[in-house]
């Protein structure tokens, strides 16, 4: 019943997700840039870095040689100055550097010294750049220095420099390391706004939920026979959402293409009996079956609506007739006559056959012959039966009588059905060979594509009643008109 589509991410469903809910990327990143500005400005200490430049003649050409261009040269001169950085650090130089400024800087250490300093190279060149930073200008600049005075000697020694000499010592900085306030807080927007949009995203991923048509064309194989508005009420009386002369033009119509579609698909079939279900729950199959019954009589075809949810009969509060009346379940276990159970609408080419009192064993009662019996002689009685019967995934009556129906009508809410849920149904549909129809797709947002858009259809049909209102004016007018010429002709 299912498609065998591989799994894919509809980004254009995506990206409308997260523009709908773009608000949340954008107090995310409100608080990024507000938390990461309060802590650049209140919680960082202020830095101040101070360097001093010194060259290095290289004893061994070979080694090191920043005027060649040779790739194997520049690599050595790179890995040289990472040299130069593990001597300058190293126990020997960092002691001696700690013990000459003890005296300015009590309780220095060389692991704090190690900290603050830097090495680099300037330019690809044997210049060599000594950077210090500490919370003091005056003491970065004086540990620079010392290392400049120091460092030398040892990187003599180890590397077998020909001789280093200080082109630039260090002067002390007059202002404190820029804390890129704004540019930190923009990192922190952004960072925020990401993380929304990642668990937005992981949201859409992880959300089964059907929203629109797509969803049911793209993954299963049964077609969507139609569209339903869902009714807007404030009211919880389920009569509230049954189809009147006064329904809107909109919600008829959609009425009419399912009833349309549904009775295309009963062309040549044996049996004109449907059962509308649905996977769970809650997803509007009562309703959608009242309402079909009821488009289906106005249309002028003899139905009989069979509420068989004898677990949970919702047509009596729909059509609010006495919930003590007999019905299926009495018909079945012969306690009440078939002719009797029935009972006439308010609607003309409307029956309904309650679903009675709760018998102990509904599963049973409908699998049994005589539930076959009484579909073959309402078979006979009416042009179409539509059976409301309990959720797929619930129990299992809709499936008992499989081989007695012409197939059913499958009812998906949107926002509200499941697609893993939908799926498990129709694969129970498919082992009993319960034929399934078609969706029909049940919500409150509904789309009815690019070109037929909401807004399109109705202004469509205000456009074609006015025209229509237009042309009766019209023709009256004519009318006249020739009323007037034709008296005219006759006095003369």
């Amino acid at each position: 019943m299912q498609n065998r589509r591989t799994a894919q991410i509809d980004l254009v469903k995506l990206s409308l997700f997260i523009l709908k809910r773009i608000w949340i990327v954008a107090i995310c990143a409100v608080i990024g840039f507000g938390a990461m500005y309060w802590y650049v400005s209140r919680s960082r200490v202020d830095t101040y870095t101070a360097s001093g430049t010194m060259y290095v003649y290289n004893g061994n050409p070979n080694l090191v040689n920043y005027g060649y261009t040779n790739t194997s040269d520049l690599s050595s001169a790179v890995r040289l100055i990472d040299t130069y950085t593990i001597v300058m650090k190293s126990n020997k130089v960092m002691d001696v550097v700690s013990e000459r400024l003890a005296s300015a800087y009590p309780g220095i250490t060389p692991g704090y010294l190690r900290g603050t300093l830097s090495m680099r190279s300037v330019s690809e060149t044997g210049v060599v750049e000594v950077v210090c930073r500490t919370n003091d200008g005056q003491k970065s600049a004086d540990i620079c220095n010392m290392v400049l005075d120091v460092a030398p000697a040892e990187i003599i020694r180890v590397v077998s420099a020909g001789n280093i000499e200080v082109v630039d010592y260090a002067t002390v900085p007059l202002r404190a390391d820029s804390r890129n306030e704004m540019r930190r807080a923009m990192t922190g927007a952004l960072a925020g706004a990401v993380l929304a949009a990642g668990i937005l995203v992981l949201l859409f991923l992880l959300d089964r939920k059907i929203k629109d048509t797509d969803d049911l064309t793209n993954n299963f194989t049964p077609p969507v026979l139609s569209s339903i508005q869902r009714t807007k009420s404030g009211d919880s009386n389920p009569s509230e959402f049954l189809l009147k002369d006064s329904s809107s033009m909109t919600v008829l119509e959609h009425y009419a293409k399912l009833r349309m579609n549904l009775l295309y698909t009963l062309v040549g079939k044996e049996s004109h009996t449907v059962v509308v279900t649905s996977a769970i729950s809650g997803e509007g199959k009562s309703t959608i079956t009242a309402n079909l019954a009821i488009s289906c009589a106005m249309s002028g075809k003899h139905v009989l609506l069979v509420d068989a949810d004898l677990r949970r009969a919702t047509q009596r509060d729909i059509f609010e007739y006495d919930r003590k009346l007999p019905g299926l379940s009495e018909v079945l276990i012969k306690t009440c006559s078939l002719d009797d159970a029935i009972r006439k609408s308010e609607r003309e080419m409307l029956d309904l056959l309650p679903a009675g009192h709760l018998p102990p064993n509904p599963a049973e009662l409908l699998s049994s012959k005589d539930m076959t019996d009484v579909l073959q002689e309402l078979e006979k009685r009416y042009d179409l039966v539509l059976i409301d019967m309990p959720p797929i995934n619930i129990v299992s009556d809709p499936l008992v009588v499989s081989s007695h129906v012409a197939g059913c009508l499958f009812v998906v809410r949107q926002d509200y059905s499941d697609q893993r849920e939908v799926r498990k149904a129709l694969k129970a549909a498919e082992l009993t060979d319960m034929k399934v129809l078609g969706f029909v797709f049940y919500g409150e947002k509904i789309n009815q594509g690019s070109y037929y858009s909401r807004r399109y259809y109705n202004k469509y049909y205000n456009s074609y009643y006015h025209s229509s209102d237009h042309r009766k004016h019209e023709d009256a007018q004519e009318h006249e008109h020739h009323h007037v010429n034709h008296k005219g002709a006759e006095n003369k």
